[in-house]
């Protein structure tokens, strides 16, 4: 059977690329949510949610694009769009739930197995919007490995969060923390991504079998390398701007 699925490439940069846009938008999601803490409320977590949602969605998608399948490929833009909205709504509600309370152990692991919950439906729905002349198949020892990795790997990395945000830590202490964290997040995502993707084969159909139609691929690219570098610079900018007026003296000094 293994003999008649399609040939997989993979595009290397293209892979790079998701890893490290997983990780950029992990640090500021971080970075962002530990400034608004002051405020308090929900606006922190909800801005945590909202980037890291954002930023497994242009992970996941940038990963798909690495995947190269020897026939005409889409993506149909409903379950496309769907898939990132799943992936923020769960991660905002996981980061909700962690900071709503003091973050113990038992709170890490709920808000863990929701932010995983999220990211694996977001993996699977984005992988449904894919249309091609071919049938999928998947391998259930890998979909339950990538849950188990997307759990894990998340509750790891909101445990880290709760440390940066909650704990008083000095600056160098607290930076390193979080650029760990962000990594960790980073891996996460990827990991369970690529298991995802490593779950999956597809079996070639006859020619029109299925009407292939939607977004392009070059044309998601560049929408969501797009959005993606918009998010980065309004972060970062804001970031600059909040950092800068704090450390401004007052009038008068």
């Amino acid at each position: 059977m293994n003999a008649t699925m399609m040939h997989t490439y993979w595009n290397t940069p293209y892979i790079l690329l998701s890893i490290v846009i997983a990780m950029i938008t992990s640090y500021l999601g971080l970075e962002l949510a530990r400034r608004y803490t002051r405020v308090g409320g929900t606006t922190a977590p909800i801005v945590l949610g909202a980037i890291l949602g954002y930023g497994i969605w242009a992970m996941h998608f940038i990963g798909m694009l690495a995947m190269q399948l020897p026939t005409n490929v889409a993506y149909g833009l409903p379950l496309t769009l769907l898939s990132g909205v799943s992936a923020i709504a769960f991660l905002i509600a996981a980061s909700v739930l962690l900071f709503r309370g003091r973050p113990t152990l038992p709170r890490i692991l709920t808000s863990g197995t929701i932010a995983g919950i999220g990211i694996v439906l977001m993996h699977y729905v984005g992988m449904a919007a894919l249309q091609l002349n071919a049938t999928p198949t998947y391998s259930p020892v890998l979909v339950g490995l990538s849950v188990l990795i997307a759990v894990g790997a998340a509750s790891t990395a909101f445990f880290l969060f709760s440390r940066v945000i909650v704990t008083d830590l000095t600056r160098t202490v607290r930076t390193a923390v979080q650029l760990g964290a962000s990594a960790v997040m980073g891996v996460a995502i990827a990991g369970m991504h690529y298991t995802g993707m490593a779950a999956i084969g597809y079996l070639p159909q006859p020619l029109n079998t299925t009407v292939v139609s939607g977004v392009d691929l070059q044309s998601l690219f560049y929408i969501v390398l797009g959005l993606t570098l918009m998010v980065f610079v309004i972060t970062s900018t804001f970031v600059f701007v909040e950092a800068s007026t704090r450390t401004k003296p007052a009038a008068g000094d």
